[in-house]
């Protein structure tokens, strides 16, 4: 292939290597400043993001354009504009101190296993890094509701890691918080404390008792305490300035502010707006004219309207109805500059992930915890979560051998380490991972079939995702999709670095490997991942040529891959040999709990229980049973299966997804999950449904097109 050749592929192929690794570390930059917490709060003021804003637009809106558009991060207005958010945010954290109130909450009994003071709420502004900490979180806004405290601690257990005993939560549980700072004060007005029945509070203002009911200040600095005791789960503390929102009218902060921050205040508090504003306007412009098309825009526009309409209106069991018809995509004119990855992200991701905004908006709300139901998966994650980032038990993890999966822990804390204490930052991750899967069939069956067939196969992922109980898992806090996520990322990869980018083959061995540790079974299909060393292109029934086998494979990734996850899976057993003696990568017992084969089992009742144990992967449903979101998964399993053989058209289908359908299975053989039917399925869907799209597309060619020809004849 020449030069030429080869730039026209990668343009049409959307390939990750038009991105160059300068522009990765930009990104990454632009994201560090972007999200850097600046001492002056204000709109899109950095983490935690804790309003609808901050979540949207940092959390996800700018991530994606910045992948989306590269190009936005290379140009020079961005750069200015990144610099001086930069440089903003360096002199209001070396000479302004931290607007808002230093909150500590002390609850009335331990709640943190080696906990050795106050509990931290998720606030990286706070003495998150203290064991100690003087500031739980730092408050700068009114709490109107009782998940809106920094009272994030009722998720974790007894100090002992009994689960929670009925005292130890609203509404039984008693809890202490008291408020400290300052406010500064250019006029004289009234402040008064708004609280409820279920909040008793004593309020000092210089150091002298107040009523709540309202006191006069006069102009300059005031110290503010408050003491309140939390009762019940009726909870309301806001306080008003001239019977206002104070955190609108009034300046406060936690120390006395000097004559620079009296400078400084009164505008610094939109310098992130503007900046960040004008920073979404012009990737907003990339974006467009990187479209440059009206089909696409007036698509992409009204695909995202009738998204979250249908988020907002329709219950998510019914969601897969509405998304079948995303179909109609197929029949839309695309330019081929966009009949890519990154054009399919427009077409189709966009819309999907303002459904996953909108239905976080109406099930949760930004800024707003969530008390999970102890002794459930979920919750164990997030009580390790908060023994990791917030108690120092960094390699630990939480336990020295893990019966649930380990690395998701960590991806728990960081995502609350952004989104504080709210949980709408896994929505997103889920989100986004379940748009990676749905990539994954788009590319592969681009490659085989052609663009519309490919964005068929990744409407249909959505649609078999969400056609099961798979829509329930988006934002619950467990592993499968994370761990999905990662491996169907390794496998574009792969694809992508094909004979051009080691680097990038790199990234892709550690992407699997993250997957194995974010869920263990996922093993086999990591492994599966080096199926993608030979091209789209190569037909299963390569398999029945073995002087063919390695002619067009890219032997780098048929190494690279598997190495990748032997010193993963080594340093992992390493760690495990640190804390226990044993060096294993399993936890022996939980291996034997959950093994398809007990010990005494005869050959055919051993042969059963795998069965089962598959068709409970490919029906979604412990027992198993058939349902109509079923079909693509059971249909793309046994197309796998028989193309195999090579015989006839089954034999055209690709022979890297067929084996990483396979291998996708091959774990639900050796163990069966327990708990929450269907997270089990997750990782196949989209490999079972690019299958099934190949061979449908070979089913269309063969009989529909010969008549369409002879017509047109």
């Amino acid at each position: 292939m020449s030069a030429a050749e080869r730039t026209s592929s990668m343009r049409v192929c959307g390939n990750f290597n038009v991105v160059s690794s300068r522009s990765y570390a930009v990104l990454i930059l632009a994201l560090l400043v972007l999200w850097w917490p600046s001492r002056v709060v204000g709109p899109l003021d950095g983490v935690p993001f804790d309003s609808a804003a901050d979540a949207i637009v940092l959390g996800l809106a700018l991530p994606a354009l910045c992948w989306l558009v590269p190009s936005f991060l290379h140009d020079r207005r961005a750069q200015a504009m990144l610099l001086s958010l930069f440089a903003w945010k360096v002199l209001a954290t070396t000479t302004l101190v931290q607007d808002g109130w230093c909150a500590r909450v002390e609850p009335s009994r331990p709640y943190v296993k080696d906990g050795t003071g106050a509990p931290h709420s998720w606030d990286v502004r706070a003495d998150w890094l203290s064991a100690d900490p003087a500031c739980s979180a730092i408050t700068t806004r009114a709490y109107l509701h009782h998940d809106e405290f920094p009272v994030w601690f009722f998720n974790l257990p007894a100090a002992n890691g009994d689960t929670p005993h009925p005292g130890d939560w609203p509404p039984e549980a008693t809890t202490r918080l008291t408020l400290k700072g300052y406010v500064f004060i250019k006029e004289a007005g009234a402040l008064r404390l708004w609280t409820s029945p279920d909040v008793a509070t004593r309020t000092s203002i210089d150091g002298e008792r107040v009523a709540n009911d309202g006191v006069t200040l006069t102009p300059g600095s005031h110290a503010i305490a408050i003491d309140a005791i939390l009762t019940g789960d009726r909870w309301v503390l806001a306080p008003l300035w001239n019977d206002t929102d104070m955190w609108t009218k009034v300046i406060a902060t936690v120390a006395p502010m000097s004559s620079i921050d009296r400078a400084v205040r009164p505008w610094g508090r939109w310098v992130s707006l503007v900046l960040v504003t004008a920073l979404v306007v012009l990737a907003g412009w990339h974006l467009y004219t990187f479209v440059d098309d009206r089909w696409v825009v007036a698509w992409t526009v009204g695909a995202s309207a009738i998204g979250a309409l249908v988020a907002a209106v329709v219950p998510g069991r019914w969601w897969h109805f509405a998304a079948v018809l995303m179909l109609a995509v197929c029949a839309l004119p695309v330019p081929d500059r966009l009949k890519n990855i990154r054009g399919a992200f427009v077409l189709i991701g966009i819309p999907w992930l303002v459904v996953d905004v909108v239905d976080n908006v109406y099930e949760q709300g930004f800024g707003r915890m969530t008390f999970y139901a102890p002794g459930n998966d979920f919750w164990e994650f997030q009580r390790w979560a908060y023994r990791i980032f917030l108690q120092g038990y960094w390699l630990e993890g939480g336990e020295p051998t893990f019966w649930f999966q380990p690395m998701y822990r960590w991806i728990a804390g960081a995502l609350h380490v952004l989104f504080g204490d709210s949980s709408v930052g896994e929505d997103y991750w889920d989100g986004v991972g379940i748009l990676v899967m749905a990539l994954f069939a788009f590319q592969v069956v681009r490659a085989f079939a052609g663009f519309r067939w490919g964005l068929a196969a990744a409407v249909m992922t959505f649609v078999t995702f969400i056609a099961g109980p798979g829509y329930i898992f988006i934002g619950r806090g467990l592993s499968e999709i994370s761990s999905a996520g990662f491996i169907y990322l390794a496998a574009l990869c792969v694809i992508h670095a094909r004979g051009r980018s080691i680097p990038l083959l790199f990234a892709a061995g550690a992407l699997a490997t993250f997957g194995v540790w974010t869920r263990l079974n996922n093993l086999p299909m990591a492994l599966g991942v080096a199926a993608f060393a030979w091209p789209l292109s190569e037909p299963i029934a390569t398999l029945w040529r073995p002087r063919s086998w390695f002619a067009d494979a890219w032997k780098p990734a048929l190494v690279v891959v598997p190495a990748c996850l032997v010193l993963g899976m080594t340093l992992f057993a390493l760690r495990t040999w640190h804390y226990t003696g044993t060096f294993t990568g399993m936890q022996e017992k939980q291996m034997r709990t959950l093994a398809t084969w007990q010990p005494g089992m005869s050959i055919a009742d051993g042969v059963s229980s795998s069965l089962s144990s598959l068709m409970m992967v490919l029906t979604t449903s412990d027992p198993p049973k058939y349902h109509n979101g079923s079909v693509p998964l059971m249909a793309g399993a046994a197309l796998s299966v028989a193309a195999l053989t090579g015989v006839g058209a089954l034999g055209r289908l690709p022979l890297a997804p067929v084996l990483f359908t396979l291998s996708a299975l091959v774990g639900s053989l050796a163990a069966r999950g327990v708990a929450y039917t269907g997270r089990f399925s997750i990782h196949v869907v989209g490999a079972t449904v690019a299958v099934l799209m190949c061979a449908v597309s070979l089913l269309q060619s063969r009989f529909l097109r010969p008549r369409t020809d002879a017509a047109s004849r």
